[in-house]
């Protein structure tokens, strides 16, 4: 399981593209009153078998990668509309899940089985054309994708200490362990800084401090992690509601000096 916590989701308040996967596909789908042109693609393996994910916008992969799996909550963060083919082990299929980006849920029709035509089926690889027309649904997709179990963050390996990046997530941290907001004001990138010196003036920065500090883990510790030009990824672990847990954490370099800008747990 996953969770958005401290200096993304709050930060945030107080104020993130990356690289698409570039799939082969491309089509049109309307089904269940999802419709959209198919703009990327991701298959990945599930408990069951292969889920085939059709996007009418990139994706995220880098975003993907910070807990180093393609799931669900990954299409989900994107917000918008998209469609999963849920192909069995044995390649059998009648059943999808959809989003409108307001909603969705889960869809199983007999007519779904005749539509998926798969001419590649290995562990590494799934290929083939979703054609369906019916009274409600219609579909022309072709794709050819790279069944993703495993994916590694972009990047160069940093030491296990995280380097400059991972002194910016421990000196986030610590400020926020220790109560400290001026000492978190001077972690934040300049443009952070402003608008957290904007908030103590209007009041509402002890509110929002309080609510950063009881998403944030204790005890951190970088573990390692990556980076990629002015973009980090801070591998660490902590201490959250007495359990430990481990986390990502964004890091850019802003005119030369690294900030943590967000983190995720899982």
């Amino acid at each position: 399981m996953r969770k958005m916590i401290t200096g993304g989701c709050v930060l945030a308040l107080w104020l993130a593209s990356a690289p698409a996967l570039h799939a082969d596909a491309k089509g049109k789908v309307s089904v269940s009153g999802v419709s959209f042109a198919v703009v990327d693609a991701v298959a990945y393996k599930t408990d069951d078998g292969v889920a085939v994910a059709l996007l009418p916008a990139p994706f995220d992969l880098k975003a993907a990668a910070k807990d180093r799996k393609i799931d669900t909550f990954d299409f989900m963060r994107m917000g918008g509309a998209y469609i999963t083919l849920k192909v069995d082990a044995d390649g059998s299929f009648n059943c999808i899940d959809f989003s409108t980006g307001q909603g969705g849920g889960s869809s199983c029709n007999s007519s779904f089985t005749p539509a998926l035509t798969l001419t590649t089926r290995t562990a590494e690889r799934i290929a083939g054309t979703f054609r369906l027309k019916s009274k409600s649904d219609n579909a022309d997709v072709t794709f050819d994708l790279k069944v993703e179990s495993t994916l590694t963050p972009p990047g160069t390996v940093l030491p296990p200490d995280g380097g400059e990046p991972g002194r910016a997530v421990l000196a986030h941290f610590a400020a926020i362990e220790k109560n400290d907001f001026t000492a978190l004001m001077a972690t934040a990138a300049p443009e952070q800084r402003a608008m957290m010196a904007a908030s103590e003036k209007s009041g509402e920065a002890k509110k929002l401090f309080e609510m950063m500090r009881a998403m944030s883990p204790r005890k951190v510790r970088v573990t390692g992690g990556t980076v990629d030009g002015d973009s980090a990824l801070v591998e660490f672990e902590g201490v959250e509601d007495g359990k430990p847990i481990k986390g990502t954490a964004d890091v850019d370099r802003i005119a030369g000096k690294w900030y943590m800008s967000g983190s995720s747990t899982r």
